[in-house]
């Protein structure tokens, strides 16, 4: 009876293997002799008078990414499947895509096949895994507000300064935007396509002051301001508005553009921008603006409120506070016992327009309704001089004093220095010495000129008080350090400094000046 003499290529246990043979060539397992080696792989015998075809198998994963075929060779005379035969097999019947074939595998699979091995369950095929597009993602270039207290060196905490304020500067980028993507569309080992999934989009909207930048692809600041992000609304405000008061909840404020508070603000707080509107009421509080600060409302201190502006500071009335201000104070009904201090005038002519108490400086001039109060405290009004000249001076001749030291210090070295070796060609360091004191002495001799100078230029040509209505007792106006004392109250005038006769005269309210009346020579 004939024997046909097969191999495997993959371990398998006894009954395993004749049950599979069984399966595929429809024969009784009486007819198979096996044998195995020391990895468990068979050399099969089979004793039939039948001729088996060849068998070829495909199975396919489930959701057809993968082709796994087995070959089983002929028995006897059966009919032996070629290298074009299979692929027919594969491409024809089965309808998987050759694309995707792994030719070498089943090149060598084929090649075992006519050896006279079974091959089994060989991966001869894999689909392309589909690539669904990726969501469209933005990337923040500011940090979000972080509102938390402030930690103190000394491991105290700060509640007040909680507000950090994140600003932007004019063209600067805030997010950079990445679109979503379409994806890769995936195919099976059928050929079928796996469509991809869009990433989804993501929608940033433009708030007020905000631009999409196409070189940069992103958004944007048309102009420096404060930066919002809230529900992908992107804004920049150049006014940072607190909604009520300058509290707890608010925190101190440092911004550099305009802040605006619908409330008040409480005491112990401080606000720092360009601009500052406050519509009620500032305490105890500090406001530095390097433009204007407006206090709608008014000021109302105990002594320890600070204002300061690099132009303008308007009030509706300021109490017991210290206001300075570089072009001009402005109150709008009256300020009583504050120290107000401006390189340019001060006003007070609607409402009560009352001035009364503290200390007053203006350099050009001041305009009043009403200077002082009946039975008011006394005070002094000055005018003519900045009020910076006072320190200008002191740091001027702080330098002079240190000038002539470095001089002293520098005519001591050269004294020794000489006494070693008077000839300069020999002793550069002296030469180097003698040069610097040289530099220095010109600087020296020209400071008294200098300070001359700043005088000057403190001192206003045709400085002027006008009273609307009145001033009362108490009150001493100065022009250059020339006083005048009321004793009892006067009605309305324009005062100003008269050159002829060095005193301070009185004119009518509206008098036209003349350089003339006020020009004033410095000693």
């Amino acid at each position: 009876m004939p024997v046909t003499t097969l191999k495997t290529l993959t371990p398998h246990n006894e009954h395993e293997l004749k049950k599979l043979l069984e399966h595929v060539y429809g024969i009784e397992q009486d007819w198979i002799n096996l044998t195995f080696d020391e990895q468990w792989l068979a050399t099969i015998e089979i004793e039939t008078e039948m001729d088996i075809d060849a068998r070829v198998a495909v199975v396919l994963s489930e959701d057809k990414m993968k082709a796994e075929f087995s070959l089983f060779p002929a028995i006897n005379k059966g009919k032996t499947l070629n290298n074009e035969a299979v692929e027919n097999y594969l491409i024809k019947e089965k309808r998987l895509s050759k694309e995707l074939f792994h030719w070498d595998v089943i090149k060598h699979s084929i090649q075992y096949y006519l050896s006279g091995y079974i091959v089994e369950k060989v991966l001869i095929s894999e689909g392309i895994p589909v690539e669904d597009g990726q969501d469209a993602w933005m990337t923040l270039h500011f940090e979000m507000d972080d509102r938390r207290p402030r930690e103190l060196d000394d491991g105290r905490v700060d509640f007040k300064d909680i507000n950090h304020i994140v600003t932007a500067a004019e063209n600067e980028l805030l997010i950079s935007y990445h679109p979503e993507t379409s994806g890769r569309d995936g195919t099976k080992v059928t050929g079928e396509k796996i469509p991809a999934i869009r990433g989804k989009k993501l929608v940033i909207h433009k708030g007020r002051g905000i631009y999409f930048d196409e070189e940069r692809q992103g958004y944007a600041a048309k102009e420096g301001g404060y930066v919002i992000f809230e529900s992908n609304r992107l804004s920049v405000n150049p006014i940072y508005s607190v909604y009520g008061d300058v509290d707890y909840s608010v925190g101190n404020i440092k911004f550099d553009g305009t802040v605006s508070v619908s409330g008040d603000v409480l005491s112990g707080f401080e606000i720092h921008a360009k601009n500052i509107v406050v519509w009620g009421i500032v305490r105890d509080a500090l406001l530095t603006a390097t433009d204007d600060i407006t206090v709608k409302t008014g000021v109302k201190s105990t002594g320890k409120c600070v204002l300061k502006a690099g132009r303008h500071i308007t009030a509706g009335f300021i109490e017991n506070s210290d206001v300075e201000a570089v072009t001009s104070i402005t109150i709008k009904n009256y300020c009583i016992n504050s120290h107000l201090r401006c390189e340019g005038e001060i006003t007070a002519t609607s409402g009560d327009g009352t001035i009364s108490g503290g200390e007053i400086r203006a350099f050009s001039s001041i305009h009043v309704r009403r200077l002082g109060l009946e039975q008011g405290p006394q005070f002094k009004v000055f005018v003519g001089v900045k009020h910076t000249l006072e320190s200008k001076l002191e740091t001027a001749m702080a330098d002079k004093d240190k000038l002539e030291q470095i001089i002293r210090e520098a005519d001591e070295k050269i004294r020794a220095l000489a006494k070693a070796n008077p000839d300069i060609k020999k002793n550069p360091k002296l030469k180097s010495i003698i040069t610097s004191r040289t530099l220095l002495m010109k600087k020296y001799e020209t400071m008294d000129e200098r300070v001359d100078q700043m005088i000057k230029s403190s001192m206003h040509p045709m400085p002027f008080i006008r009273v609307d209505q009145s001033v009362h007792d108490g009150v001493t106006i100065v022009f250059y350090g020339t006083e005048k004392n009321f004793t009892e109250t006067e009605g309305s005038g324009k005062f100003v400094f008269d050159k002829a006769t060095g005193k301070i005269v009185k004119l009518k309210a509206d008098a036209v000046l003349e350089s003339t009346v006020t020009e004033v020579k410095l000693d």
